[in-house]
Parts: C-alpha cells; structure tokens; sequence
C-alpha cells in the first residue's frame, strides 16, 4: 500500500476502520462464480417474490409512479399494515404508529438514531445478526453483549444475566425469532422484559423480521402484543423474509405517535423515502399474501425436517432444536474461532456454502449457519454433502 493510499485512509472515520468486514459475506465471496456451489449462507429464500406482488409493482410502474413519496410512506400501505397487525395479534395500531422504511436494516438504523446518543450503554443478545451490534458501533455506543446460553439443543435467555446487564443502558436491541439460532421469546418472556425496561426508562428496539417464520403458531410472540403508547420500543419489521422479498429494500417501524416528528426527519436524512412501485408491492402483499406466506412455512417445515434427517444425528456435533426461522445453527466440536478455511474447504469439495457462526458474535464460533429455504429437490442433496463432508474432514 503507497504512503498516499496509508494517508487517505488514516483521515476515515474510526468507527468505521473498526468494524470487521461480514464473514458471511467473504465465504459468499469465494464460493460465488464456482461450479455447482449450492448458495446456503445467506439468509434468502430460493423462491421468486409472487407474481402477484410483481405485478402490482408493475402497474405502479405503469402509472408513472416514480416521483417521491411521504417520509413515513404511502397512507394507504401504513394504514394496511396496521390493520393486518392487529388482525394477528390483537394489537391496537393506528397507521400513525406505522412508519416505511427501506429495508429492515434501515428499520433498525432509524431505530437506534431515534433514541441513542453516541457513548450510550447498549445491550444486545447473541448470537445475532451482525448488524443489530454494528448500528450502535457506527453510532459511537457501547455495546454490551449477552449471550444465550444452552441447554441440549435448546437456547434460553438468562435473564439475571440479561437484567444485571441492562444497568445504566439506554437500549436493549432484541431480535426473536432469532437469526441464526432460531430462539424463540415466549411472551412471558417479553412480558418480563418490558416491565423491566419501562420502569426504568430502557428503550427496546425489537427486530421481529422473523416473527410469521415459525412453526408451531401463526405468528411468533411480539412486542406488539403488549405495548401502550407511551412504551419505549420500537418494532422493526420487513417485507424481505415473510414475503420473498429481499431485493426489494422495503420495511417498517411500529412507533410510539410522539416519535413520528423524529422518525420523519430521520428518514428523509437517511433515504427521504421508499419508491412508490416498491411500497405498491408491499401493498399487495401484506393484503393477498397471507395463502403465500402460510404455503411458505409449511414449505420451509418440510426443508427443516430435511434438515433435521441429514444433520441431527451427526457425532461430535450438536444441531440446536429449530423452532422458527429458516436457519440451523450447529455446532461442530473442533472448529475454531475462524472457521474459512474449514468452510471453503466445504465450498471446494462438498460444493455448499454455508454460514460461519462467528459472524454472529464471539458465543457463534464454532457453529456455522445453514439456510434451509431451498426447494427440496437442490436442499436434500447438498445437505447429504455436508453430512459427508463433516463425516470426514475435520475442523482441526
């Protein structure tokens, strides 16, 4: 690297030369372009986003509907995506508690501008997904890091640990249905959390991107279940996951009304606001798609239960029970902190890719993650590859 190369990048930020390139992403890297590499590391469906959601797109497209739009979004989207919130969890949203965002991620980040100020305590749990740590980093906090921890193959929070933790904090980021284990928070659970944080003044920012992927209820316990007005949490929520959506960049926040004034401010710094055509999509789906997302997660409980046959009963490994999500997370005794070499060795000889666990967080090594939503006929014999290939290589 030439000294002038060295001197342009000494005047960066320092948060941002701080934070460690995505592991998921650098494996992703070295398997994409490859032969007959089957892609299981990210967190994407294999199936196409409905035509019907295309198709409304289309039509939005063919209007013209290509000028700005409202910060907080389309009256029409916010007050549809209230309805549909309160119809699946007896909630009591009005659309001004409903905001759009572009992405889930962007959720997230206009989560944290809301209520963080840099030097803040923030606690997240992990393993997580990487950028629910990040945001706050690039936000100059102090994140604290809780782990899950594990009894046989089940994850439970502890919420001693978690409580001592949350001392002088000004957020907890909490992320259930969990990416990329899989745990799951029972509204007991929740219910204790919030009361905990309201009567000490602890913002929650919770992401439940996750929350219609489970599968033994029609939707995974929620905040939106249990909060008043004046609580401080903010829900983060996407079309990605539910819908099959990801490369449509199109979320939400459910908000406290007092926060709108903030949020709209924030969201025309960030992006100014969601495209027409794509928010036209979301439409579509949050009013039709409920057949597909119910087709979806029966779908997605066959490819786990594949899962579960080819990866659960492998020796000197630990496949944690997967309650929601379309993710296993497993543990393999012997890898290590850095688990590249032993995964692109994967890519080059089983032809899989898959996740590394440390990617989210330091309690992740160890494991790597497999998404398992992939057409059985692609899934079945790349999962036999991977059982051959931890048979018979191992990480040490």
């Amino acid at each position: 690297m030439s000294n002038a190369e060295l001197s342009l990048l000494n005047g960066i930020s320092q948060r941002a030369q701080r934070l460690d390139e995505s592991p998921i992403r650098s494996i992703a890297n070295y398997g994409m372009g490859k032969n007959d590499v089957t892609p299981l590391w990210f967190g994407e469906a294999s199936s196409a986003t409905p035509d019907f959601i295309c198709q409304a797109a289309s039509e939005s497209l063919s209007r013209y509907e290509t000028k700005y739009t409202p910060n907080t979004g389309l009256p029409e989207l916010c007050q549809a995506i209230a309805h549909y919130q309160n119809n699946l969890f007896g909630s009591h949203f009005a659309p001004e508690n409903v905001s759009i965002t572009v992405s889930g991620t962007n959720a997230v980040m206009i989560a944290a501008q809301s209520c963080l100020n840099p030097a803040d305590k923030v606690v997240v749990i992990e393993p997580l997904f990487p950028t629910l740590a990040a945001i706050p980093e690039i936000l100059g906090c102090q994140v604290i890091r809780v782990a899950l921890k594990t009894k046989g193959k089940t994850f439970y929070l502890d919420t001693e640990e978690l409580f001592s933790s949350l001392h002088g904090a000004q957020a907890l980021i909490i992320n259930s249905p969990s990416n990329p284990t899989g745990w799951v928070a029972s509204k007991e659970l929740l219910t204790e959390i919030l009361k905990f944080c309201r009567q000490r003044g602890i913002w929650i920012i919770s992401d439940e991107v996750y929350s219609r992927h489970i599968f033994d209820s029609e939707a995974a316990p929620s905040f939106c279940e249990l909060v008043s007005e004046y609580d401080r949490v903010i829900i983060c929520n996407s079309f990605s996951k539910a819908w099959a959506m990801t490369g449509w960049r199109l979320g939400w926040l459910n908000i406290p009304k007092a926060l709108i004034p903030t949020v709209r401010k924030l969201t025309e710094f960030n992006v100014s606001c969601a495209s027409a055509f794509s928010q036209a999509g979301g439409l579509a789906a949050i009013e039709q798609g409920e057949d597909f997302v119910q087709s979806s997660v029966a779908a997605l409980k066959k490819s786990r239960d594949c899962m579960l046959q080819f990866l659960g009963d492998l020796p000197n490994t630990t496949l944690y029970e997967m309650k929601a999500t379309f993710y296993g997370f497993l543990k393999i005794d012997g890898l290590g902190y850095d688990s590249q070499p032993y995964l692109r060795e994967m890519i080059d000889k089983a032809k899989v890719g898959v996740a590394p666990g440390e990617a989210f967080g330091v309690s992740g090594a160890g494991h790597i993650r497999i998404c398992h939503a992939t057409q059985l006929p692609l899934l079945k014999p790349a999962l036999e590859r991977v059982r051959e290939f931890i048979l018979n290589v191992k990480p040490f």
